[in-house]
């Protein structure tokens, strides 16, 4: 059972490997995306802290602007994440039609959809609120009561990570706005069942095996680099840990969002896309009964 999950993983990972090699391109996407990302956040840093050490102080008018802040922090966030998101998905829908999207024209139509980005960032942002509300209550709410809400919260998190599985593919397939790409995500969901688990598991084995392995050598790199070199020789080896890890959360990232463009896509039409099999599509997606 093990075994037959890693080998699948291992299918899909160079499947979805050989439609990223052909568009080298979609890995700056998300590369770029962490980048602006880190940028956006230093930027809010500042009046985060103040707010945070407000409420830490218990003063009860800066309350309502902490959660505005963290409004913004999510906003920025989703919008820059969606963007980028937009560009792979793109790219790969290009390529799955037998196309060649350059960057140039990605950013372009990324930016000709701006307006349904911003707005589902909006969405986005509004329940990563909500559900950071909760978490706040649930720590108020006592034992029992907490609890609770946390399961709640779980469950409501769940959910909504789910159904939103295929929002920004059908964003860019369809031009649909946030509500009716939630609509479209829900019934490609519908036709099937157990498709979003299996992706998780698929992709997620690949990646877990290679993050016990990165765990394995960062160590190794360390103590090795402060044998050999001290204090120098393990920030070197820390440093090459790094960027491993950062090589390791850009290439899957690109890879996560190319194979859920491909699943989108036959889920929705029943056509295979380019670059993957029927056997692959087939088992990502089982028939309802």
């Amino acid at each position: 059972m093990v075994e037959g999950v890693f080998k699948r993983s291992w299918q899909i990972t160079k499947l979805t490997f050989s439609v990223i090699n052909k568009d080298r391109e979609i890995i700056w996407y998300p590369l770029l995306a962490g980048i602006f990302s880190l940028m956006f956040i230093l930027v809010l840093l500042f009046p985060t802290l103040i707010t945070s050490y407000l409420a830490q102080q218990g003063v009860p008018a800066f309350g309502i602007v902490e959660y505005l802040v963290l409004f913004v922090l999510y906003l920025g966030l989703a919008f820059i994440a969606t963007f980028f998101n937009t560009c792979v998905v793109y790219t790969a829908k290009r390529r799955f039609e037998g196309g060649n999207a350059t960057f140039k024209e990605t950013i372009k139509f990324a930016l000709s959809k701006v307006h349904l980005i911003f707005v589902w960032s909006l969405v986005s942002a509004s329940v990563g609120v909500f559900l950071r509300v909760l978490d706040r209550l649930a720590q108020k709410a006592g034992p029992i009561g907490g609890i609770v809400i946390k399961i709640l919260r779980g469950i409501m998190g769940i959910m909504w990570s789910i159904i939103t599985l295929f929002v920004v593919p059908a964003m860019v397939y369809y031009d649909l706005g946030p509500i009716d790409a939630i609509k479209k995500s829900i019934d490609v969901l519908k036709k099937t069942w157990g498709e979003s688990i299996i992706r998780h598991v698929g992709l997620g084995s690949a990646i877990g095996l290679l993050f016990i392995v990165g765990i394995v050598l960062s160590i190794a790199l360390v103590v090795g680099g402060a044998m050999l070199g001290g204090v120098i020789g393990a920030l070197v080896g820390f440093l090459i840990a790094v960027v491993y890890f950062v090589a390791l959360f850009v290439i899957f990232n690109a890879a996560n969002e190319v194979f859920n463009t491909a699943l989108f896509v036959y889920g929705d039409s029943g056509k295979v896309p380019e670059g993957y099999n029927k056997e692959i599509m087939d088992g990502a997606f089982k028939a309802k009964i």
